[in-house]
Protein backbone atom coordinates (compact mmCIF):
# COMPACT_ATOMS: atom_id res chain seq x y z
CA UNK A 1 0.00 0.00 0.00
CA UNK A 2 1.32 3.33 -1.06
CA UNK A 3 1.42 6.51 1.45
CA UNK A 4 -1.23 8.21 -0.52
CA UNK A 5 -3.64 5.24 -0.39
CA UNK A 6 -3.17 4.82 3.38
CA UNK A 7 -3.57 8.37 3.88
CA UNK A 8 -6.83 8.27 1.89
CA UNK A 9 -8.12 4.83 3.27
CA UNK A 10 -7.78 6.81 7.04
CA UNK A 11 -9.39 10.15 5.76
CA UNK A 12 -11.86 7.81 5.56
CA UNK A 13 -12.56 6.68 9.07
CA UNK A 14 -13.97 7.91 12.17
CA UNK A 15 -11.52 9.72 14.16
CA UNK A 16 -11.20 8.76 17.76
CA UNK A 17 -9.69 10.81 20.82
CA UNK A 18 -6.76 9.27 21.85
CA UNK A 19 -5.86 9.25 25.62
CA UNK A 20 -2.47 10.64 27.14
CA UNK A 21 0.18 8.52 25.83
CA UNK A 22 1.43 6.14 28.66
CA UNK A 23 4.66 6.96 30.42
CA UNK A 24 6.43 3.63 28.67
CA UNK A 25 6.05 5.09 25.56
CA UNK A 26 7.31 8.64 26.57
CA UNK A 27 10.36 6.88 27.96
CA UNK A 28 11.04 4.65 24.35
CA UNK A 29 10.68 7.78 22.51
CA UNK A 30 13.17 9.70 25.09
CA UNK A 31 15.18 6.86 24.78
CA UNK A 32 15.51 6.55 21.09
CA UNK A 33 15.93 9.90 20.70
CA UNK A 34 18.86 10.10 23.42
CA UNK A 35 20.59 7.26 21.42
CA UNK A 36 20.47 9.39 17.73
CA UNK A 37 21.18 12.48 19.69
CA UNK A 38 24.70 10.90 21.07
CA UNK A 39 25.35 9.04 17.99
CA UNK A 40 24.74 12.77 16.10
CA UNK A 41 26.77 14.48 18.26
CA UNK A 42 29.44 12.01 17.90
CA UNK A 43 29.36 12.56 13.87
CA UNK A 44 29.33 16.12 14.56
CA UNK A 45 32.85 16.74 16.45
CA UNK A 46 33.89 14.84 12.88
CA UNK A 47 32.27 17.39 10.99
CA UNK A 48 34.11 20.33 9.05
CA UNK A 49 32.62 23.79 10.41
CA UNK A 50 31.22 25.61 7.24
CA UNK A 51 28.87 22.26 7.80
CA UNK A 52 28.06 21.95 11.11
CA UNK A 53 24.61 24.74 11.08
CA UNK A 54 23.63 22.10 8.25
CA UNK A 55 24.38 19.21 9.91
CA UNK A 56 22.21 20.83 13.25
CA UNK A 57 19.29 21.62 10.85
CA UNK A 58 19.08 17.86 9.72
CA UNK A 59 19.34 16.83 13.16
CA UNK A 60 16.24 19.16 14.34
CA UNK A 61 14.27 17.82 11.49
CA UNK A 62 14.97 14.30 12.21
CA UNK A 63 14.23 14.68 15.43
CA UNK A 64 10.46 15.68 14.45
CA UNK A 65 10.45 12.71 12.42
CA UNK A 66 11.54 10.50 15.04
CA UNK A 67 9.02 11.88 17.64
CA UNK A 68 6.46 12.41 14.93
CA UNK A 69 6.47 8.49 13.85
CA UNK A 70 6.56 7.41 17.52
CA UNK A 71 3.53 9.11 18.70
CA UNK A 72 1.65 7.78 15.60
CA UNK A 73 2.55 4.14 16.12
CA UNK A 74 1.64 4.56 19.86
CA UNK A 75 -1.16 6.40 19.29
CA UNK A 76 -2.05 3.56 17.07
CA UNK A 77 -1.01 0.66 19.27
CA UNK A 78 -3.37 2.44 22.16
CA UNK A 79 -6.09 2.73 19.79
CA UNK A 80 -6.16 -0.99 18.97
CA UNK A 81 -5.79 -2.29 22.51
CA UNK A 82 -8.65 -0.18 23.74
CA UNK A 83 -10.86 -0.96 21.14
CA UNK A 84 -11.68 2.27 19.73
CA UNK A 85 -11.26 1.10 16.26
CA UNK A 86 -13.54 0.00 13.29
CA UNK A 87 -13.40 -2.89 11.18
CA UNK A 88 -12.19 -1.11 8.23
CA UNK A 89 -9.71 0.75 10.23
CA UNK A 90 -8.31 -2.56 12.03
CA UNK A 91 -7.75 -3.76 7.95
CA UNK A 92 -5.62 -0.70 6.92
CA UNK A 93 -3.43 -1.57 10.07
CA UNK A 94 -3.32 -4.98 9.91
CA UNK A 95 -1.11 -3.23 6.65
CA UNK A 96 1.62 -1.90 8.52
CA UNK A 97 4.32 -3.92 9.58
CA UNK A 98 4.87 -3.02 12.97
CA UNK A 99 1.45 -4.06 14.02
CA UNK A 100 2.12 -7.97 12.05
CA UNK A 101 0.21 -10.18 14.44
CA UNK A 102 2.01 -13.38 15.20
CA UNK A 103 -1.57 -15.48 15.04
CA UNK A 104 -1.61 -14.18 11.14
CA UNK A 105 2.02 -14.66 10.78
CA UNK A 106 2.18 -18.35 11.85
CA UNK A 107 -1.15 -19.86 13.65
CA UNK A 108 -3.29 -22.23 12.25
CA UNK A 109 -6.40 -21.74 10.24
CA UNK A 110 -8.91 -20.67 12.77
CA UNK A 111 -6.41 -18.32 14.28
CA UNK A 112 -5.67 -16.50 10.95
CA UNK A 113 -9.31 -16.03 10.33
CA UNK A 114 -10.01 -14.99 13.91
CA UNK A 115 -7.37 -12.25 13.62
CA UNK A 116 -9.00 -11.33 10.12
CA UNK A 117 -12.25 -11.29 11.54
CA UNK A 118 -11.19 -8.92 14.55
CA UNK A 119 -11.79 -12.22 16.92
CA UNK A 120 -8.01 -11.44 18.76
CA UNK A 121 -7.61 -9.09 21.41
CA UNK A 122 -4.27 -7.14 22.02
CA UNK A 123 -2.63 -7.61 25.71
CA UNK A 124 0.80 -5.91 25.17
CA UNK A 125 2.31 -7.06 29.01
CA UNK A 126 6.01 -6.71 29.40
CA UNK A 127 7.22 -8.45 32.10
CA UNK A 128 11.54 -8.10 32.73
CA UNK A 129 13.38 -10.13 35.31
CA UNK A 130 17.23 -11.59 35.45
CA UNK A 131 17.90 -10.09 31.79
CA UNK A 132 15.29 -11.55 30.19
CA UNK A 133 11.88 -9.78 28.76
CA UNK A 134 8.69 -12.19 28.38
CA UNK A 135 5.58 -10.36 26.55
CA UNK A 136 1.88 -11.32 25.85
CA UNK A 137 1.11 -9.57 23.26
CA UNK A 138 -1.87 -11.27 21.94
CA UNK A 139 -5.13 -13.68 22.71
CA UNK A 140 -8.10 -15.36 21.36
CA UNK A 141 -10.93 -17.55 23.52
CA UNK A 142 -13.33 -18.68 21.33
CA UNK A 143 -14.68 -20.90 23.95
CA UNK A 144 -13.16 -24.02 22.77
CA UNK A 145 -9.49 -23.13 22.86
CA UNK A 146 -7.56 -20.32 24.62
CA UNK A 147 -4.86 -19.05 22.20
CA UNK A 148 -1.59 -16.74 23.83
CA UNK A 149 1.25 -14.93 22.41
CA UNK A 150 4.54 -15.13 24.30
CA UNK A 151 7.49 -13.54 22.75
CA UNK A 152 11.26 -13.60 24.56
CA UNK A 153 13.60 -11.14 24.52
CA UNK A 154 16.92 -11.04 25.76
CA UNK A 155 17.95 -7.32 27.45
CA UNK A 156 21.68 -8.50 27.68
CA UNK A 157 22.13 -9.25 24.19
CA UNK A 158 22.57 -12.76 24.46
CA UNK A 159 21.66 -15.45 21.71
CA UNK A 160 19.98 -18.66 22.80
CA UNK A 161 18.60 -20.20 20.10
CA UNK A 162 14.86 -20.57 19.16
CA UNK A 163 12.87 -20.09 22.03
CA UNK A 164 10.59 -23.28 21.27
CA UNK A 165 13.57 -25.48 20.74
CA UNK A 166 15.02 -24.31 23.97
CA UNK A 167 11.82 -25.43 26.04
CA UNK A 168 11.77 -28.74 24.10
CA UNK A 169 14.76 -29.91 26.07
CA UNK A 170 13.28 -29.84 29.01
CA UNK A 171 16.23 -28.71 31.98
CA UNK A 172 17.86 -25.77 28.80
CA UNK A 173 18.28 -22.40 30.56
CA UNK A 174 15.75 -20.06 28.77
CA UNK A 175 12.96 -22.57 28.37
CA UNK A 176 9.78 -22.86 29.51
CA UNK A 177 9.20 -24.79 32.79
CA UNK A 178 6.00 -24.63 33.16
CA UNK A 179 2.59 -22.13 32.77
CA UNK A 180 -0.01 -21.94 35.14
CA UNK A 181 -3.39 -20.78 34.25
CA UNK A 182 -6.20 -18.98 37.11
CA UNK A 183 -9.40 -18.33 36.31
CA UNK A 184 -10.34 -15.57 38.18
CA UNK A 185 -7.70 -16.03 41.23
CA UNK A 186 -8.73 -20.03 40.65
CA UNK A 187 -5.92 -22.40 39.58
CA UNK A 188 -7.29 -24.99 36.77
CA UNK A 189 -6.31 -28.29 35.91
CA UNK A 190 -5.52 -27.41 32.48
CA UNK A 191 -2.41 -28.50 30.39
CA UNK A 192 -1.27 -26.48 27.41
CA UNK A 193 0.76 -27.01 24.01
CA UNK A 194 2.86 -24.51 22.20
CA UNK A 195 3.50 -24.00 18.41
CA UNK A 196 6.86 -22.10 17.55
CA UNK A 197 6.76 -18.96 15.73
CA UNK A 198 8.70 -20.72 12.88
CA UNK A 199 11.12 -18.37 11.02
CA UNK A 200 8.87 -15.10 11.13
CA UNK A 201 9.15 -14.85 14.85
CA UNK A 202 11.40 -17.18 16.23
CA UNK A 203 11.25 -15.86 19.41
CA UNK A 204 7.38 -16.00 20.00
CA UNK A 205 5.40 -19.04 20.47
CA UNK A 206 1.57 -19.30 20.49
CA UNK A 207 0.27 -21.41 23.76
CA UNK A 208 -3.43 -23.07 23.67
CA UNK A 209 -4.66 -24.24 26.97
CA UNK A 210 -8.21 -24.36 28.35
CA UNK A 211 -9.62 -26.88 26.43
CA UNK A 212 -10.09 -29.73 28.71
CA UNK A 213 -12.98 -31.70 28.50
CA UNK A 214 -14.25 -31.47 32.12
CA UNK A 215 -13.13 -27.76 32.26
CA UNK A 216 -15.53 -25.41 33.29
CA UNK A 217 -14.44 -21.92 32.58
CA UNK A 218 -16.56 -18.83 32.39
CA UNK A 219 -17.71 -16.73 29.11
CA UNK A 220 -15.75 -13.95 30.45
CA UNK A 221 -12.88 -13.80 33.48
CA UNK A 222 -9.87 -12.72 34.87
CA UNK A 223 -6.62 -14.51 33.08
CA UNK A 224 -3.29 -14.78 36.06
CA UNK A 225 -0.59 -16.70 33.31
CA UNK A 226 2.05 -17.65 35.88
CA UNK A 227 5.15 -18.55 33.37
CA UNK A 228 8.46 -20.43 35.06
CA UNK A 229 11.75 -19.95 33.09
CA UNK A 230 14.40 -22.43 33.60
CA UNK A 231 17.11 -20.66 35.39
CA UNK A 232 14.77 -18.02 36.84
CA UNK A 233 13.71 -18.51 40.09
CA UNK A 234 10.42 -16.27 40.04
CA UNK A 235 7.57 -16.95 37.81
CA UNK A 236 6.43 -14.07 34.94
CA UNK A 237 3.68 -13.07 36.03
CA UNK A 238 0.53 -11.97 33.24
CA UNK A 239 -2.63 -10.17 34.87
CA UNK A 240 -5.53 -9.85 31.34
CA UNK A 241 -9.21 -9.92 31.14
CA UNK A 242 -10.42 -12.47 28.78
CA UNK A 243 -13.81 -13.17 26.97
CA UNK A 244 -15.36 -15.30 24.63
CA UNK A 245 -15.71 -14.01 20.76
CA UNK A 246 -16.36 -16.08 17.91
CA UNK A 247 -18.51 -16.17 15.04
CA UNK A 248 -21.02 -18.96 13.84
CA UNK A 249 -21.64 -20.94 17.05
CA UNK A 250 -22.95 -23.86 16.33
CA UNK A 251 -23.13 -27.46 19.16
CA UNK A 252 -24.18 -30.56 18.34
CA UNK A 253 -24.82 -33.14 20.97
CA UNK A 254 -24.77 -37.01 18.94
CA UNK A 255 -25.85 -38.66 21.65
CA UNK A 256 -25.25 -42.16 20.20
CA UNK A 257 -23.34 -44.59 22.09
CA UNK A 258 -21.14 -46.99 19.87
CA UNK A 259 -19.87 -50.58 21.30
CA UNK A 260 -16.74 -52.75 20.11
CA UNK A 261 -14.47 -54.58 22.21
CA UNK A 262 -15.85 -53.69 25.39
CA UNK A 263 -15.19 -49.97 24.01
CA UNK A 264 -18.54 -47.93 24.50
CA UNK A 265 -17.83 -45.04 22.89
CA UNK A 266 -20.19 -41.84 22.66
CA UNK A 267 -19.12 -38.21 21.55
CA UNK A 268 -20.76 -35.66 23.61
CA UNK A 269 -20.37 -32.62 21.94
CA UNK A 270 -19.04 -31.06 19.02
CA UNK A 271 -19.34 -27.62 18.35
CA UNK A 272 -18.85 -25.62 15.21
CA UNK A 273 -17.47 -22.19 14.96
CA UNK A 274 -15.43 -20.04 12.39
CA UNK A 275 -12.40 -20.20 14.41
CA UNK A 276 -12.27 -23.97 16.19
CA UNK A 277 -14.31 -27.39 15.98
CA UNK A 278 -13.90 -29.28 18.94
CA UNK A 279 -14.86 -32.46 19.66
CA UNK A 280 -15.88 -33.86 23.31
CA UNK A 281 -15.47 -37.75 23.86
CA UNK A 282 -16.50 -40.19 26.75
CA UNK A 283 -15.18 -43.73 27.03
CA UNK A 284 -16.88 -46.11 29.34
CA UNK A 285 -17.28 -49.85 30.38
CA UNK A 286 -20.03 -52.13 31.54
CA UNK A 287 -22.26 -50.98 34.16
CA UNK A 288 -20.10 -50.17 37.48
CA UNK A 289 -17.30 -50.52 35.95
CA UNK A 290 -14.11 -48.18 37.57
CA UNK A 291 -11.06 -46.89 35.14
CA UNK A 292 -8.88 -49.99 35.75
CA UNK A 293 -11.80 -52.67 35.13
CA UNK A 294 -12.50 -50.76 31.56
CA UNK A 295 -8.80 -50.72 30.86
CA UNK A 296 -8.38 -54.24 31.49
CA UNK A 297 -11.27 -55.37 29.52
CA UNK A 298 -10.01 -53.83 26.00
CA UNK A 299 -8.52 -55.95 23.92
CA UNK A 300 -4.52 -55.87 23.70
CA UNK A 301 -4.49 -55.47 20.42
CA UNK A 302 -5.47 -51.80 21.32
CA UNK A 303 -2.91 -50.89 23.24
CA UNK A 304 0.64 -49.68 23.09
CA UNK A 305 2.67 -50.72 26.01
CA UNK A 306 -0.85 -51.78 27.99
CA UNK A 307 -2.15 -48.25 27.33
CA UNK A 308 -5.19 -47.12 25.79
CA UNK A 309 -5.20 -44.47 24.63
CA UNK A 310 -7.95 -43.33 21.11
CA UNK A 311 -7.41 -41.01 18.66
CA UNK A 312 -10.08 -39.19 16.56
CA UNK A 313 -10.26 -38.02 12.97
CA UNK A 314 -12.77 -35.38 11.47
CA UNK A 315 -13.52 -35.77 7.51
CA UNK A 316 -16.68 -34.08 5.64
CA UNK A 317 -18.42 -35.77 3.16
CA UNK A 318 -15.92 -34.18 0.49
CA UNK A 319 -13.45 -35.72 1.46
CA UNK A 320 -11.59 -33.05 3.16
CA UNK A 321 -9.70 -33.98 6.56
CA UNK A 322 -10.30 -31.22 9.61
CA UNK A 323 -6.01 -30.44 10.90
CA UNK A 324 -5.93 -31.01 14.68
CA UNK A 325 -4.68 -28.40 16.53
CA UNK A 326 -4.51 -30.03 20.27
CA UNK A 327 -6.09 -32.73 22.37
CA UNK A 328 -5.83 -33.86 25.50
CA UNK A 329 -7.64 -36.88 27.47
CA UNK A 330 -8.20 -37.32 31.33
CA UNK A 331 -9.61 -40.58 33.49
CA UNK A 332 -12.38 -40.12 35.98
CA UNK A 333 -13.87 -42.79 38.15
CA UNK A 334 -15.82 -44.76 35.66
CA UNK A 335 -14.53 -43.21 32.35
CA UNK A 336 -11.65 -41.85 29.89
CA UNK A 337 -12.45 -38.24 28.65
CA UNK A 338 -11.09 -36.74 25.28
CA UNK A 339 -11.13 -33.57 24.04
CA UNK A 340 -9.83 -33.15 20.08
CA UNK A 341 -9.60 -29.03 18.73
CA UNK A 342 -9.25 -29.21 15.13
CA UNK A 343 -9.06 -25.85 12.40
CA UNK A 344 -12.54 -25.45 11.29
CA UNK A 345 -13.71 -26.77 7.72
CA UNK A 346 -12.77 -24.09 5.14
CA UNK A 347 -16.81 -24.48 4.36
CA UNK A 348 -19.30 -25.95 6.95
CA UNK A 349 -20.01 -29.38 5.98
CA UNK A 350 -23.54 -31.33 5.32
CA UNK A 351 -22.09 -33.95 8.40
CA UNK A 352 -19.28 -34.71 9.61
CA UNK A 353 -17.91 -37.98 9.93
CA UNK A 354 -15.81 -39.43 13.04
CA UNK A 355 -13.19 -41.86 12.68
CA UNK A 356 -11.81 -43.26 15.67
CA UNK A 357 -8.11 -45.15 16.14
CA UNK A 358 -5.38 -46.29 18.40
CA UNK A 359 -1.36 -45.47 17.24
CA UNK A 360 0.34 -48.67 17.81
CA UNK A 361 4.07 -49.68 16.81
CA UNK A 362 3.92 -45.78 14.78
CA UNK A 363 0.90 -46.79 12.64
CA UNK A 364 -3.15 -45.94 13.11
CA UNK A 365 -5.04 -49.03 13.62
CA UNK A 366 -8.51 -47.79 12.37
CA UNK A 367 -11.84 -49.04 14.79
CA UNK A 368 -14.42 -48.88 12.10
CA UNK A 369 -17.25 -50.20 14.15
CA UNK A 370 -16.83 -47.17 16.23
CA UNK A 371 -16.79 -44.97 13.01
CA UNK A 372 -20.38 -42.50 13.36
CA UNK A 373 -21.66 -40.11 11.17
CA UNK A 374 -23.39 -36.53 12.08
CA UNK A 375 -25.37 -34.64 10.18
CA UNK A 376 -25.08 -30.75 10.44
CA UNK A 377 -28.03 -29.21 11.10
Amino acid sequence: MTQHELEKRLAGLKEESLPELPEVVHTRMEETYRMIVERDEASLEETPPKDISKHRRKHSWLYRVIISAASVAAGLVIIISLGFISPAMAETLKQLPFLESVFNLVGDAGLQKANKAGLTTNVQQSVTQDGTTISVSEQMYDGSRLSVVLTRAQTDGSDKGKWLDLTRMSEEAGGINNIEFRVNGKSVNTGNSMASGGTGAPDAVIVTALNEANLQVPESFDLTMLVSINGIKKPFRFEFPVSKNTLGDLVLVPGEIKVHDSIHLQHTRLELSQTSTRLLTEVTGDPGANIKAIEEAIPDKYKQQGSFNLGFELWDGQGQEAVMVDGSNRGNVDKLTYSSVFEPFEKRPEQIIIKAFVTKDGKKLYIPELEMTVPIQ
